[in-house]
């Protein structure tokens, strides 16, 4: 399945869209941030594994489409009494599919001044597939959720023989969902509408957070692709400067 996705990602091009394509794979570790953990760290990074096809639109501007798939997980890491008597961690495992633009700040295709490579920001849309399938100690099934993601970033791409790209990549995924980490509560902000208060106070029980706000997970890896470059009729070609 992963391979035919890889595929269908190659054969979607078109030459009124991009001058030339550059498949490639990137390779890191997913974290995330919510109801046990705040901020971004690699602390319980779980790797991941990406297969992308660029569309490279100008020496400024490339359009990204990838399948992204991987694990989050994550456990308690506050210190304090709340923390203590929940002592949760959860493992989840996800699919994602992303649309994103880059802007390359330098013109690192540029064969006059020879730049081999440029810082670069993203931004897109994206759908993930997600499932808890563990929490605490109990196993959980058929719980998959589609959920929206808008990803944005930077990173810094290295051309090697004008032929090779490698890439540091920092992700972040924003996302409308708030049971990444199998945790949610009561949302608080409207405090004349609360939502959420579903425990049962006959007992008492530990495993709920904070539903004010939705989690967030990330990416933070390294790629190599490939470019395929468009070789155009003489009468059309491009200026003796650039390879567009």
């Amino acid at each position: 399945m992963r391979f035919k996705i890889f595929f269908l990602l190659l054969i979607i091009s078109n030459n009124s869209l991009a001058q030339f394509l550059e498949p490639g794979i990137s390779l890191g570790l997913n974290s995330y941030s919510g109801d046990l953990k705040r901020g971004y760290s690699l602390q319980s990074g779980s790797p991941g594994i990406e297969i992308f096809n660029r569309f490279n639109i100008s020496p400024h501007q490339s359009f990204k489409v990838s399948y992204k798939r991987g694990k989050i997980k994550g456990k308690e890491v506050i210190d304090d009494v709340l923390s203590n008597n929940r002592n949760m961690w959860f493992e989840s495992k996800f699919s994602e599919f992303s649309a994103k633009i880059e802007y390359n700040f330098l013109d690192y295709f540029d064969e006059v001044e020879k730049e081999n490579f440029t810082p670069y920001l993203l931004f897109g849309l994206g759908g993930t597939i997600i499932e808890n399938i563990t929490s605490r100690d109990d196993k959980l099934s058929k719980n998959k959720k589609l959920i929206l993601n808008i990803p944005f970033g930077m990173g810094l791409k290295y051309l090697i023989n004008k032929q090779f790209s490698l890439a540091i990549e920092f992700e972040i995924k924003k996302t409308f969902y708030d049971e990444i980490d199998y945790l949610t509560g009561a949302n608080t902000k409207d405090i004349d509408n609360i939502t959420g208060l579903n425990f049962n106070n006959s007992q008492k029980n530990y495993q709920y957070g904070s539903g004010n706000n939705n989690d967030f997970y990330y990416f933070t890896g390294i790629s190599l692709s490939y470019i395929f470059y468009r070789i155009p009729c003489p009468k059309n070609s491009a200026p003796f400067n650039s390879i567009y």
